[in-house]
């Protein structure tokens, strides 16, 4: 998650501006600004070394009231910069400065990968044996199951309901579980 370096808009009076006097980051960062009024507008720029390692899609940022607008500030470079961002509102009437310092990013030292992992590793077969399902190696006893309850319920439905379509129903039911053991069994 990036930092978040935050801008309070006309939280005093209209057009007022609070922000940090300083911001320090290693990576990009979003400008949060938060409107505690009315909507309005603020100008956004980057000044001194800034500019060569970071840039923003635009300048000039309407930010609804009583709400929040994210500005996203990518850093491109890697090195170390001091730099500045002027924010404005009141188009001119107020501006603040905020000194920013991106540092160097931290070298991660990362996670050293032994060559052996690239290699296949031996199946334990015990593993396999103790969690694999008592009716893996024999399917015919779930199905032989499944097909004899659905044979009875279609079975006792015909008798219940005495209907003809009900025991055609029942006829279908027979023919499937019959088809699905030959093919079981073949």
């Amino acid at each position: 998650m990036p930092d978040t370096l935050p801008v309070h808009f006309n939280r005093q009076e209209r057009h007022s501006l609070e922000v940090p006097p300083s911001f320090e980051t290693a990576d990009s960062f979003v400008i949060a600004v938060r409107n505690h009024g009315e909507a309005g507008r603020i100008h956004i720029h980057l000044d001194d070394g800034l500019p060569e390692i970071a840039s923003i899609e635009d300048t000039n940022f309407y930010v609804q009231a009583n709400g929040v607008t994210e500005i996203p500030v990518s850093v491109h470079g890697t090195d170390h910069v001091f730099g500045k961002i002027k924010v404005v509102s009141g188009y001119g009437a107020v501006t603040r400065w905020i000194d920013v310092e991106v540092t160097e990013p931290d070298e991660d030292e990362g996670v050293e990968v032994d060559e052996d992992l690239a290699k296949p590793q031996p199946r334990d077969d015990t593993e396999t044996e103790s969690t694999a399902s008592p009716f893996a190696e024999r399917p015919l006893v779930p199905v032989a199951g499944l097909g004899l309850l659905a044979l009875l319920v279609a079975v006792g439905s015909a008798m219940a309901f005495d209907s003809a379509l009900v025991a055609l129903g029942a006829l279908l039911v027979f023919g499937a579980v019959i088809g699905a053991g030959y093919l079981l069994f073949e």
